[in-house]
């Protein structure tokens, strides 16, 4: 390797700039095409800028690549671009040397090829893997004067000297390393130029290189920053915002290929919302599920909607053969969802598409392969398990794969009960009687059998709330018919147990659901809703389902599979002396996911 790179390099020398020129850029071009270093460098670019579209990331991109290519054949050529290099901000380099920092942006080794030129500079330096290759680049280095240490006891020496000694803080974080932000990420950051800093009693000046024209640059050197009284974190901090906004600006001189976001302690969640309100209740109860992990979460929730019926279908038969990255989806998404889905999708960044339902269970397997972002699925998607990295299915769906979660009813979470449950006191002006509660939805199959049984079991609770002293509080729901919400209003408005009644769909309130249960001693719920039932299930409370008309399979199938937690009633509805136990199913649920979800954790 060393023999064939210096006769490359005799012959690179001799070669006209403007071919020189096209070398760089083709080998930037075969970089470019190397599918995982473009698809790790577009994930890097996608998620440092969200707000730019999947056409802009794909441009800085390219030129990126090309830029890297022309940076090669830069450190070759060194000897005939020096007078091209121009250094702005070297007045601000004092004379007892200091700690110069960079990162892996522009041509780094020409950079400070030229600047050892004229200042007593030196890098500490890893082993190539290739011998000869290392061997190589170290020649080109002591050809510039560059000291090279391969040891921190000769960089000491340097320090000793007053030299300038360059260290990156891009890369190479320790395990110890501190978290500081970058591009609005949590990024463990490198701190060896601090503690050389400390240790020596040096200033910091940070170096940024940027590409004007061919083989024209400058090389921009910043004020020094002084470390005494300081925290490394500041520190940190202040040196990834000035290479923060270096990026803003010059954003293709930046080797994103490098995994600077790997450890990262941040993730982006994003929710695919189908409309439905019990949908996006299960999506964001996973997401509290994971927001109970180590790490910090930002969250966006998008509605999708399709052009039409016939690129649902297509979105479907797509997906079954997406795998876990392909890029070419954000050609294909625009032509299946609308340009307002589109637009929005577009400028996210996500580690993890979360969906409920079967409806936009492909768009979140071809956006999240887009992204190469994790996948997780909630109830059954009309496709394979296999193809998401998380699927989490109702036992009533009767399916499963490997690494499935099976849970029981649908996903659900408890959130700021407390505060609920003290404005829904505050709002009814509730008393402190002992209460129960009861929720209604709708009728499945037979309304009149369902109005009939409603009809008995309201006299038979009106009658159970006198004589054991409990207040009532009453919610229906969307699905709930006029003629029940009739019968309600006449049996319960002059009802002298009654503390609330609600009529979801004459208006509703968010604190509802939540105060009702919280401040009962006993929930009634219809049997007929399986998102009721498992709802109420997070509570602990004894809670008892009542069936109003006869279940079909999979509502049968549901409610033996909760019936350890739930008593089940049915006519002639004899509840004077009803008793519940069982613990829930709100715990077995999240024992189930809190352990599943470590996997779509992992980078």
């Amino acid at each position: 390797m060393y023999i064939i790179a210096k006769y490359l390099r005799k012959i690179i020398l001799r070669l006209p700039l403007l071919v020189v020129f096209d070398l760089g850029r083709l080998i930037g071009i075969l970089f470019y095409i190397n599918t995982k270093k473009r698809r790790v460098a577009f994930r890097n670019l996608k998620l440092a800028f969200p707000e730019k579209s999947g056409k802009e990331i794909n441009l800085i991109l390219k030129k990126s690549f090309i830029n890297f290519g022309l940076n090669i054949i830069g450190i070759l050529i060194g000897p005939r671009i020096y007078e091209n290099v121009v250094i702005k901000g070297e007045e601000n380099i004092g004379d007892d040397g200091g700690v110069f920092v960079s990162i892996h942006a522009g041509n780094w080794e020409l950079a400070i090829s030229q600047f050892s030129r004229n200042h007593n500079f030196a890098i500490l330096v890893d082993k190539q893997k290739n011998k000869g290759l290392d061997k190589f680049l170290n020649e080109i280095r002591a050809e510039a004067d560059t000291k090279v240490c391969f040891s921190l006891k000769e960089l000491i020496t340097c320090f000793k000297k007053d030299y300038l000694v360059g260290v990156v803080v891009d890369h190479g974080a320790e395990d110890n390393a501190l978290v500081a932000d970058f591009f609005s990420q949590k990024i463990p950051t490198p701190k060896g130029a601090v503690y050389l800093a400390k240790k020596f009693n040096k200033k910091i000046y940070p170096g940024f290189f940027i590409r004007k024209r061919i083989f024209s640059c400058e090389l921009h050197v910043g004020s020094p920053i002084e470390v005494s009284g300081k925290e490394d974190i500041e520190i940190l901090s202040f040196l990834n915002k000035i290479y923060e906004d270096y990026l803003r600006k010059y954003p293709c001189e930046y080797y994103w290929y490098y995994k600077r976001f790997k450890r990262r302690v941040s993730r982006n969640v994003l929710i695919l919302s189908d409309s439905k309100l019990g949908h996006l209740k299960q999506s964001k109860a996973l997401l509290s599920f994971l927001l109970e992990e180590d790490y910090e979460f930002r969250s966006e929730i998008v509605e999708v909607k399709y052009k039409d019926k016939f690129r649902r279908i297509l979105a479907n038969v797509l997906a079954l053969f997406a795998g876990r990255n392909c890029l070419v989806y954000s050609k294909i998404l625009p032509f299946l969802v609308d340009k307002e889905t589109w637009n929005k999708l577009d400028r996210i960044w996500a580690d993890i598409v979360i969906s409920t339902g079967s409806f936009i269970a492909p768009a979140n397997k071809l956006f999240s392969s887009y992204l190469g972002a994790k996948s997780a699925t909630i109830l059954r998607p009309n496709m394979p398990l296999s193809k998401f990295d998380l699927a989490i299915i109702p036992e009533h769906d009767r399916v499963s794969s490997e690494d499935t979660v099976i849970i029981k009813g649908a996903l659900v979470y408890r959130n700021n009960v407390e505060d609920k449950v003290r404005e829904c006191k505050d709002f009814f002006k509730l008393s402190e009687n002992k209460k129960i509660c009861l929720f209604l939805g709708g009728p499945g199959f037979d309304t009149k059998e369902f109005i009939n049984n409603l009809r008995d079991f309201i006299y038979k609770l009106k009658d159970f709330s006198l004589n054991k002293g409990y207040k009532l509080l009453v919610s229906t729901s969307r699905r709930t018919p006029k003629e029940v919400e009739l019968f309600l209003k006449k049996e319960l408005n002059d009802f002298k147990n009654n503390e609330g009644l609600v009529i979801v769909n004459e208006g509703n309130h968010d604190f509802v659901f939540e105060g009702f249960i919280g401040l009962s001693d006993m929930v009634f719920v219809s049997s007929e809703s399986i998102s009721m039932v498992s709802e109420i299930g997070v509570f602990n409370k004894p809670c008892f389902c009542v069936s109003l008309e006869s279940e079909d399979e999979k509502r049968k199938i549901f409610l033996e599979s909760v019936g350890d937690s739930f008593v089940f009633i049915k006519s002639p509805y004899e509840i004077e002396e009803i008793k519940c136990q069982g613990d829930g199913i709100f715990e077995q649920n999240r024992k189930l996911v809190k352990k599943a979800i470590k996997k779509i954790l992992e980078v």
